[in-house]
C-alpha cells in the first residue's frame, strides 16, 4: 500500500506525473468519447454499396445523420427517476428543523444541506450529473467554498476522456483500488481577451491535504501554476487544526458502468434494418410493370408522344392503354415488408431485455397494449429496481459531498450548528409511476388508522420541503386558534370581576367616566 504522505516532495512530484501518464494511457478515453456521440445520435451508417448509390445522401446528412437511437431512450428513461428530494441528518429531516422549540442541531444542519442544495441550484443540475453517470460510467462533482455567498460551492464535472475531451480522473492506490490516492482535473484555458491564453492545457492536482496547480509548457512540459488570488504553491487544504479536509472530488459511478456499453451493437443492428427497410421500401415497396417478350418486339409508337425520339419508352398515366407487340404485361405487386419490419422490432424487444427498460418506452404502443394497474408494476419491476440501485448508490455519493462540505464551511465559514457524529442520508422521490388514486386511497386508509401525518404525506408523494410547509401552516393555525381562546378566557376573566350591577365604562371625548 502507497502512503503518498510520507513521500518527500520530489518523490511526491514525481509519483503524481507518472501515475498520471499511466492512467490516462490505460483508460478507455476512445470508448467514452464513442458513447457520448452514441447518445447525441451520431451513429455509424452500414450501408451496401449499391445502398450507398440512392441512400447516401438521405442517410449521411453532414449535420444530422440517420440513427433510431434508442440508446439515448434508455439512458434518459433512467434518468428521469432519478430526483433527490431532501436529506436526512441522524434520522432528523428538514421539516424537523422548522420547529419553534429550539430544533435540534441534527435537524437545522438538514435544513442547512438543503439551502446549499437550493442556492447551487443542483434541483435542475442533478439531471446532466446522473446523465453522464448513466452514459459515460462516472460523473464528478467538485465541492469549495464560494466567499461571495458564504456557503459551499459544487460544481459538475464530466470524466476525463483524453487530450480532446478532458475531464476528471480519480487515482487508486494499486493494491487496494478502494483507497483513493488523489484526483486530477484536466482543462484547457479560455481567455478569449487574449488569444495567445487560450487552449492552454492545466491540470489540478487534489490531494487529502493539499492543492496543486500546473499549467503546460511550450515544450509539453507541466510547470507549476498559481491562480490569481492564490497565496502559496501548493495551496493547503487542511482545517482550522491542521487536519487535512479531504480530496474534495465526489465520484457518482454507475453500477456495472455506462448503461449503453452493453446495447451498442443492438443499437447497430436496428439502425442497419432500418436503412434496409428504407432500401426495400425505395425498390420493391410499390407495384410495378413488367413486360415480357416472347420474341423480338418493340412498343409502337403512340400518337401523342410522336414527338419522343425513339420508340423504346413507355409512358404511362391513368386511362392511358399499353399496346406492345409480341410480349405480355404483367403487374408486380409490392413487396411484403412486415417480416423486416418485425425484425426490427424483434431487435428492440432485445434491447429492451438486456437494458431492462420496458419495451414500451422504446417504441409507440396504444390501445390494449398500454398496460396499468398491477400488469404495470410487474412489467416495471425491473426497471424500478436499477433506479432504487442508483439512488443508493449516487445517495451515498451525495452523502460523501455534503459531509466534505460541512467541513469546508465549519473551516472557512461561520455560525454552524455542531453536529459529531454524521449519519446523513439522500430522500429521493419514489421510483415506482405514481397512481394518484390508489396512493390517495392508501393514505386515507393510514389517516383512519391514525398514521402519523408525515406517513401520509410522504405516502402522497410530497417532498419534505412540501411537509415542512405543511407543518409551519397547521402551527400559524393552532397559534392563531390559541391566541383566539385566550382573548376570549381573558374577556370571560374579566366579566366576571365586575360587580353584578355595575355597567361597562363608556368611552367619551377620548377618555372614560
Amino acid at each position: 500500500m502507497i502512503d503518498i504522505m510520507q513521500l518527500t516532495p520530489a518523490e511526491l512530484e514525481r509519483f503524481i506525473h507518472m501515475q498520471a501518464i499511466v492512467d490516462r494511457q490505460a483508460s478507455a478515453a476512445a470508448q467514452v468519447r464513442a458513447l457520448r456521440a452514441y447518445y447525441a445520435g451520431d451513429h455509424p451508417t452500414m450501408l451496401t454499396q449499391r445502398q450507398q448509390e440512392f441512400l447516401g445522401p438521405l442517410v449521411e446528412g453532414k449535420q444530422f445523420t440517420f440513427a433510431h437511437n434508442l440508446v439515448r431512450s434508455v439512458v434518459d428513461t433512467l434518468r428521469e427517476r432519478l430526483d433527490l428530494s431532501g436529506f436526512t441528518v441522524n434520522g432528523a429531516g428538514i421539516d424537523d428543523a422548522d420547529i419553534e422549540d429550539a430544533p435540534e442541531p441534527a435537524a437545522q444542519l438538514a435544513a442547512l444541506f438543503w439551502r446549499w442544495w437550493a442556492g447551487n441550484k443542483i434541483d435542475s443540475q442533478q439531471i446532466r450529473l446522473y446523465r453522464r453517470a448513466l452514459r459515460d460510467g462516472k460523473s464528478y462533482i467538485i465541492v469549495d467554498w464560494d466567499g461571495q455567498k458564504g456557503m459551499p460551492r459544487f460544481t459538475l464535472h464530466s470524466l476525463d476522456a483524453g487530450d480532446v475531451e478532458p475531464g476528471i480522473m480519480l487515482h487508486h492506490d494499486p493494491e487496494d483500488h478502494n483507497r483513493i490516492l488523489y484526483a486530477t482535473r484536466y482543462f484547457y484555458t479560455f481567455d478569449p481577451l487574449n488569444p495567445g491564453r487560450t487552449g492552454v492545457q492545466r491540470k489540478t492536482i487534489y490531494l487529502p491535504g493539499e492543492i496543486r496547480k500546473y499549467i503546460q509548457g511550450k515544450a509539453g512540459q507541466w510547470e507549476t501554476y498559481m491562480d490569481s488570488g492564490d497565496l502559496s504553491w501548493p495551496l493547503s487544504w487542511v482545517d482550522a487544526q491542521g487536519a487535512p479536509l479531504g480530496i474534495p472530488v465526489i465520484e457518482f459511478e454507475n453500477p456495472g458502468g455506462s448503461e449503453m456499453a452493453g446495447i451498442v451493437g443492438l443499437q447497430n443492428a436496428v439502425n442497419k434494418i432500418c436503412a434496409d427497410l428504407i432500401a426495400a421500401a425505395d425498390t420493391s415497396g410499390f407495384p410495378l410493370i413488367a413486360i415480357e417478350y416472347t420474341t423480338e418486339g418493340g412498343f409502337n409508337p403512340i400518337a401523342d408522344d410522336a414527338n419522343i425520339e425513339g420508340d423504346d419508352e413507355l409512358h404511362i398515366s391513368p386511362a392511358r392503354v399499353i399496346q406492345v407487340d409480341n410480349a405480355r404485361v404483367h403487374r408486380l405487386e409490392a413487396a411484403n415488408l412486415l417480416p423486416m419490419i418485425e425484425t426490427k422490432e424483434a431487435f428492440v424487444q432485445a434491447i429492451a431485455g438486456v437494458s431492462r427498460i420496458p419495451v414500451y418506452y422504446l417504441q409507440p404502443v396504444g390501445g390494449a397494449e398500454v398496460p396499468s394497474g398491477e400488469a404495470l408494476k410487474q412489467l416495471e419491476s425491473g426497471l424500478v429496481k436499477r433506479v432504487q440501485e442508483r439512488q443508493l448508490v449516487f445517495g451515498q455519493a451525495w452523502a460523501d459531498a455534503m459531509e466534505i462540505a460541512y467541513n469546508i464551511a465549519k473551516t472557512f465559514g461561520a455560525g454552524l450548528p455542531e453536529v459529531d457524529l454524521l449519519d446523513i442520508q439522500a430522500q429521493w422521490t419514489d421510483a415506482n409511476v405514481r397512481n394518484e388514486l390508489q396512493q390517495a386511497q392508501v393514505a386515507e386508509a393510514y389517516k383512519r388508522l391514525g398514521v402519523p401525518d408525515d406517513v401520509v404525506w410522504t405516502t402522497l408523494g410530497f417532498t419534505p420541503t412540501d411537509i415542512a410547509g405543511f407543518k409551519g401552516q397547521a402551527r400559524r393555525e393552532e397559534a392563531v386558534t390559541v391566541a383566539a381562546i385566550a382573548g376570549e378566557l381573558r374577556r370571560a376573566g374579566l366579566a366576571a370581576q365586575r360587580p353584578a350591577d355595575s355597567t361597562p365604562p363608556v368611552q367619551q371625548n377620548g377618555g372614560t367616566q
